[in-house]
């Protein structure tokens, strides 16, 4: 039943805001990152490492963070402006599948804005070569870690930013809570209390300079987001759907 939930809730999305902002979230760093590379550097040398460092670290401190409240917001607040809540769950399925099915069309999205990050980065790199900039060290970047990593890392954020957007109508709400928590993370993730601040966790993961520190935000968030998952998906099923 969920696969074919996930499988409606695809066809539903196409041709959509949130399609067109899973694609034009990781363009305007990739745009930003390029005009600021092309605007330093007179000579044909860059630091491709550092490029993508600093692509990656302007994408998990601010954008991605930002992302993900607001592709929740968008693809629950279609259920709460069109009123077809209550009409889906008339049919034979229930709210702990529907939430579900929803999650994982979140983490779709969350899957493809890292992908459009990684495509646009890389054209951007192509460009500098047409440029006349040496490109031959510019894709020893590990991208497979970086697939791995960013998205295990924010699992604990789309799952409460999930969770707000499904409960609130106002899409206003889980945007806040977005900001709020991307704004923190300037102060506590480079803090030692970082491990208690799930926003912190993205960054930590891709940029902290010890492999130990780095796999132990993994570790938390993977753990965190289980739980938090878990407890919530029995929580809607045992107290049924209520919007506020």
């Amino acid at each position: 039943m969920i696969i074919r939930l996930i499988r409606v809730e695809l066809l539903k999305v196409k041709r959509s805001l949130a399609l067109l902002m899973m694609l034009a979230c990781p363009l305007m760093v990739a745009l930003l990152c390029f005009g600021l590379q092309l605007k330093t550097y007179k000579t044909g040398l860059i630091r491709w490492d550092m490029y993508w460092a600093g692509s990656t670290a302007i994408w998990g401190y601010f954008m991605f963070p930002l992302y993900l409240a607001l592709i929740t917001g968008l693809l629950n607040g279609n259920e709460h402006r069109n009123s077809t809540w209550r009409l889906m769950l008339t049919l034979p399925i229930q709210s702990r599948q529907l939430f579900l099915a929803k999650f994982v069309l979140a983490a779709v999205f969350m899957l493809g804005a890292n992908l459009a990050l990684l495509f646009m980065t890389s054209c951007a790199i192509y460009v500098f070569g047409l440029l006349g900039f040496s490109i031959s060290q510019a894709f020893k970047f590990d991208f497979v870690r970086f697939m791995l990593f960013a998205n295990l890392s924010a699992l604990p954020i789309l799952v409460f930013q999930h969770w707000i957007s499904w409960r609130v109508q106002n899409i206003v709400a889980p945007l806040a809570v977005g900001v709020i928590g991307t704004m923190g993370i300037v102060q506590i993730g480079q803090s030692e209390n970082w491990i208690y601040y799930p926003w912190s966790y993205v960054m930590t993961a891709l940029n902290a300079s010890s492999a130990d520190v780095r796999h132990q935000a993994i570790i938390l968030a993977s753990t965190l987001a289980a739980c938090a998952l878990g407890i919530l998906t029995f929580w809607i099923g045992r107290r049924g759907v209520e919007f506020e």
